[in-house]
């Protein structure tokens, strides 16, 4: 496995995030300007693109990790907590001590294996319900 970090939103993460959230999830509003201020991870298995997810600063300075995706058959591999450990990793590197990101709430175990704290009510992206999660980095 291979990860990169892009600057800009690359093809092979809209083509990802299309297939996992739009197609298979049912969402209809995937893509926003966060988009364009964000970095994109994308893990490789080869020359093939299986995961991505996006960080990003919003404007009260806080740092997210968001539309975490493995394609569907490569999940159960690792790729998700591959691509948080990274995701913490780019933000570590910018100096914060605390990430964010928003759980849909049937995947919170996963974020909690990974030393993440659900904090805050429940609410809705669409129609799926999601909670606030919240983790403290080490800087290096």
């Amino acid at each position: 496995m291979t990860v990169k970090v892009f600057p800009s939103l690359p093809e092979e993460a809209k083509t990802i995030r299309a297939r996992v959230f739009l197609q298979e999830q049912g969402f209809e509003e995937e893509f926003d300007d966060t988009d364009n201020i964000s970095k994109h991870i994308i893990v490789y298995d080869d020359d093939r693109a299986i995961g991505t997810c996006r960080v990003y600063c919003d404007e009260g300075g806080e740092y997210h990790i968001g539309r975490i995706c493995v394609e569907k058959d490569c999940r159960g591999r690792g790729i998700g907590s591959v691509l948080v450990k990274e995701g913490e990793r780019v933000i570590r590197d910018c100096g914060a001590e605390l990430v964010t990101l928003s759980a849909q709430t049937r995947v919170i175990p996963f974020y909690q294996s990974l030393g993440y704290e659900a904090v805050g009510e429940e609410y809705y992206e669409e129609f799926c319900p999601h909670r606030k999660m919240i983790k403290r980095i080490d800087k290096d």
